[in-house]
């Protein structure tokens, strides 16, 4: 793989864009096999019959989180190790607010199709992703989830309409919103550089409400950073179009184990301040921004959060809770790391 170096970051020499491998035994072949005979069919039949049918009846949202559910079980994940940071084990019924609830964002990092499954099953959020170069977002269905996490990096997912993670709250203030701040899978390994929109959140807001969408001030919506990693951890889509090679790893192995981490929740009246409206990151390596801020601020003192605070903060959050180090890789890597991988393909042909 040495010619993919220069999609290696510096730093800590992760390679992020490379599926992951594991070697099997000669035993495993004939097992997979199995395995991947009895339950594709049925994940097939369940799958169509709920994206076809069973999501737009009205039946309840407990009862489509449970078919989503039962998918994850036919698929081999039999078991979920959550982890909640500052609670201990058994006394999370103590602490309800350490858990996303209505009206909370959603930082999840973006690695494989079942993040969005999970994430789904269990809170029933609405799914957002980052353009790249701009601080918009799109907001996309479950089934339009799963599919992006096998397409090609881009800065305008399918034919959604740009809006704002300001907007998108202001007209669901009761439903849970997930944004995938990296833009784009990776194999599970790093946390990739973060798109503009999470960090230009609180100058959405003001100028949303400038527009009449929104009460104008700095929000205070809780941000919930979660690291979502699994075991075996070769379920990872890091390369567009890997259909087929998720499906016979999924379905081939005898179980699966979803760990995750729930960080400390991040408000943004809590970060650090700045009277600095047009600015870019202290860390380029980490980051790019060329977003500009609004010449007004928080209606109290007229500041707003310094350039880059909630980036960090989430960031940093995700890195720990998750155990992975942060990389100065991001979508517009991976782009150029695909259009590689596929010219290697063709000269192999």
């Amino acid at each position: 793989m040495e010619k993919y170096t220069q999609y290696r970051d510096r730093g800590t020499g992760i390679a992020p864009f490379i599926p992951i491998t594991s070697a099997t035994s000669s035993f495993h072949l004939p097992l997979a096999a199995v395995l991947f005979a009895l339950r594709a069919p049925v994940l097939l039949t369940i799958s169509i019959s709920y994206f076809l049918f069973l999501q737009f009846m009205p039946l309840g949202s407990l009862f489509q989180k449970g078919i989503l559910w039962i998918c994850m079980l036919v698929a081999g994940v039999w078991w979920v190790d959550l982890q909640v940071e500052g609670v201990k084990r058994g006394t999370l019924s103590r602490y309800p607010d350490k858990l996303p609830s209505p009206g909370s964002i959603i930082a999840s990092t973006f690695s494989s199709p079942l993040d969005a499954l999970y994430l789904a099953a269990t809170f029933d959020p609405i799914f957002l992703f980052p353009s790249f170069d701009t601080p918009y977002v799109f907001q996309l269905t479950l089934f339009q989830t799963l599919l992006y996490t096998f397409a090609p990096p881009t800065s305008k997912p399918y034919s959604s309409k740009p809006t704002t993670l300001a907007e998108v709250i202001s007209k669901n203030p009761h439903r849970i919103i997930v944004i995938f701040p990296e833009g784009t899978t990776s194999n599970g390994r790093a946390l990739l550089r973060f798109a503009p929109a999470l960090d230009s959140f609180a100058t959405q807001y003001k100028q949303s409400g400038e527009n009449g969408h929104g009460n104008g001030t700095i929000p205070k919506n809780k941000i919930f950073p979660i690291s979502l990693r699994y075991l075996p951890s070769n379920t990872t889509t890091p390369l567009p179009g890997s259909y087929g090679v998720f499906l016979w790893r999924l379905l081939g192995q005898p179980s699966h184990t979803i760990k995750v981490r729930i960080g400390e929740a991040v408000k943004i009246r809590d970060l650090e301040m700045s009277d600095t409206l047009v600015a870019t990151s202290s860390s380029e390596t980490i980051t790019e921004k060329t977003v500009a801020r609004s010449s007004s601020g928080d209606d109290a003192n007229g500041r707003v959060p310094r350039v880059g605070a909630l980036e960090e903060r989430v960031g940093e959050i995700l890195v720990r809770v998750g155990r992975i180090r942060r990389v100065g890789l991001g979508v517009k890597e991976k782009i150029g790391f695909w259009n590689a991988w596929k010219a290697q393909g063709r000269k192999k042909k």
